[in-house]
């Protein structure tokens, strides 16, 4: 069991969108993404799968929530829409708007002024963690704590990534099937993120009609709601 009652904890979600495939890559570079892809149906799945690739699509927005202090913060990534106006509903939330770079420069910098013992995800080993880390690479800028340190065998050490947690550390078919985390919400009656009528497919979509708003509650409402599916675990498997 692991006692997290005096540990400084932050749970952390991220939102992603892909590049347009046919404005942001010359005809090499799509034949190349294209090359196993035989029928239109293949390809369009190809396309749609680029957006979880930090080489291939971008960060708009990481959400950050202290668990113990109940306070976060979205990072929201405004670029170009530099009036943008996004205001958090909640006096314990804050929205910092600014470009791509500043975004992940300043997630950097909290995770290492906090020291954090303990960060909670949502499939983060899998996907957010590694995201952060090369999509700040290919911007020239060096993560500042190593959130992918450890094997798969001890990284909760340091890391409690939920779906892991939920799974055993290895999903497959019955009881350790994996789910997503509005379905893990419903089930163990913690209100889920999509109630607002947004989910991260639409993101990309939000992002491009600059519907920051939508966007910056969504995150949020999915840190909130990591959080509260950690504690439900914490209470009840955490043993």
């Amino acid at each position: 069991m692991i006692d997290f009652l005096n540990k400084k904890i932050l749970a952390f979600d991220i939102e992603v969108a892909a590049y347009d495939f046919e404005s942001h890559y010359d005809e090499d570079a799509k034949t190349y993404l294209l090359k196993y892809a035989e029928t239109d149906a293949e390809k369009e799945s190809v396309i749609q799968n680029l957006v979880f690739n930090p080489f291939t699509s971008f960060t708009i927005a990481i959400g950050v929530l202290d668990v113990h202090e109940n306070k976060g913060c979205v990072y929201l990534n405004t670029s170009g829409q530099e009036n943008a106006e996004v205001k958090s509903k909640d006096a314990n939330i804050v929205y910092r708007l600014g470009d791509e770079q500043y975004i992940l420069n300043e997630f950097w910098k909290l995770l290492k002024s906090k020291n954090y013992d303990f960060l909670i995800t949502f499939n983060g080993r899998e996907f957010d963690c590694p995201y952060l880390m090369l999509r700040s690479a290919v911007l020239g800028i060096k993560p500042l704590v190593n959130i992918m340190r450890g094997s798969e065998f001890n990284f909760n050490s340091y890391h409690i990534d939920l779906i892991k947690e939920l799974t055993f550390f290895k999903h497959s078919p019955g009881a350790r099937r994996k789910f997503s985390l509005d379905f893990y919400c419903k089930q163990f009656g913690i209100k889920s993120p999509k109630s607002g009528g947004v989910s991260g497919e639409i993101v990309g979509e939000l992002y491009k009609n600059k519907e920051f708003q939508k966007i910056a509650d969504y995150c949020i409402g999915d840190v909130i709601a990591e959080s509260e599916l950690f504690r439900k675990w914490n209470e009840v498997l955490n043993i």
